[in-house]
């Protein structure tokens, strides 16, 4: 079929927006984002997960009924792309209006002048609790409003059909507890492990728990210079008492570690009587696999302190310097962010709120009783910290702790090359 010579045009100009990233642009001031008639257009970008999806359309309808003078554009894409997606558009100069950003991001971000300052920073940082603001504050500016505290510490799933069958009344109350309710909850088949008593192997939860555990020895895990230091007495003890779960008291192993399946898909098929994982996975549970009979408890402290714990700042959203529709963008994150929109927003999407008069609403913890642990620990997180690039830093820890638990390194070497190797890529983000 003959293909006119403006369609063939057409063809061209299409395919040069789809390789720049065009589709999201909010570079220019023109019809794009703002008409004649005083119309405006938002292009907000997010990651791709379907209650998370869906709760961003309940709240931009809602905004758009109230400002029928704006228009928002929402467009999402799978989690594994987006973050790339994002530097492409800002490096373009054609990023969204309004991008949803993880917090570990931002600060990338921020230091590059690509973000506007949420007005008023001072006051507005104050309704937040720490861990969630770390990473949208440079300076001690705010360049991004978060809306979860992401934890995933603090909490674990447990079977209390399974501890019961033990003897267990009641869910572990101090480590040593922990370790010896474990070993009692762990089903061999052979040399495999049928249930796992006290599984923690993923690929967040290896590092989290490495990083509460010298925390609540009442130490630091960084150094001078946004360096790491686990060259210290309690980050051995710490990266010590994980190895010896998996190594002598053999109470997970690392066969699922990198799987398609999170630890927590384990748990709600049986495979696991006590999880180490995020209060998030509680959807999966109650949505996926339509089981109740579990529960979310705390997990002891390894010491007598408080169980105290590292956080990454998690999702918010941010609003990009090269928008020509800053003070709309500015204005619907404010929208997105006050108590009744948000709460609504946290509760749909199974995630913690970051904002303190949420957390402390006892609507919320009514509407989501399954929050009770997570939301009682919040007060006790820190900020991770200024972790340049943080798949490295993950990677870093759990590749070297699966050379641990394997014997092919001890544990001192082990931390000596996670710490060496996390300060060299440290250094190579500040050039």
């Amino acid at each position: 079929m003959r293909i006119p010579k403006f369609m063939l045009m057409l063809a061209v100009v299409c395919m040069v927006f789809v390789a720049t990233g065009c589709t999201g642009s909010s570079k220019s001031g023109d019809d794009t984002n703002a008409n004649a008639q005083g119309k405006v257009k938002l292009v907000l970008w997010s990651h791709q997960e379907d209650q998370i999806v869906n709760a961003y359309k309940e709240i931009i309808s809602k905004y758009e009924a109230l400002h029928p003078e704006t228009t928002i554009e929402y467009q999402t894409f799978p989690y594994d792309v987006y973050n790339q997606k994002l530097k492409a558009s800002f490096s373009a100069a054609t990023p969204p209006d309004v991008a949803e950003m993880f917090g570990t991001w931002v600060p990338n971000y921020s230091r590059n002048d690509l973000l506007v300052e949420i007005p008023d920073s001072e006051t507005v940082k104050q309704a937040y609790y720490e861990a969630p603001l770390g990473g949208y504050l440079r300076d001690g500016k705010l360049y991004g409003l978060p809306l979860e505290y992401n934890i995933e510490n603090g909490g674990m799933l447990i079977h209390p059909q399974m501890l019961k069958e033990q003897g267990y009344d009641q869910p572990p109350s101090t480590w040593a507890e922990l370790v010896e309710y474990a070993k009692k909850l762990t089903v061999k088949n052979g040399n495999a492990l049928q249930v796992k008593g006290f599984d923690f192997v993923s690929s967040d939860n290896i590092t989290f728990t490495f990083l509460s555990l010298i925390l609540q020895q009442n130490a630091s895990f960084w150094g001078e210079n946004e360096h790491v230091n686990f060259s210290t007495s309690e980050a051995e003890k710490a990266m010590s008492a994980l190895v010896s779960l998996i190594a002598d008291d053999q109470v997970a192993d690392l066969t699922t570690f990198g799987g398609e399946l999170d630890t927590s898909d384990y748990f709600f098929r049986g495979n696991s009587a006590m999880t180490y994982r995020g209060p998030w996975t509680i959807a999966a549970g109650l949505n996926n696999y339509k089981v109740n009979d579990f529960e979310y408890v705390p997990v002891p402290s390894f010491t007598d302190n408080p169980p105290s714990f590292a956080a990454e700042s998690g999702w918010g959203l941010t609003v990009a310097k090269q928008s020509k529709q800053q003070e709309a963008a500015l204005d619907f994150i404010r929208f997105f962010s006050e108590k009744e929109n948000l709460e609504s927003w946290n509760t749909e999407t199974f995630t913690v709120p970051a904002k303190k008069e949420i957390a402390e609403d006892p609507e919320y913890l009514k509407n989501n009783p399954y929050m009770k642990t997570p939301l009682e620990v919040l007060s006790l997180g820190q900020w991770i910290g200024p972790v340049a690039d943080r798949d490295y830093f993950f990677k870093q820890v759990n590749d070297h702790f699966q050379l641990m638990v394997t014997g092919r390194l001890s544990v001192k070497e082990g931390l000596a090359k996670i710490e060496q190797a996390i300060n060299d890529n440290q250094d190579q983000h500040k050039r």
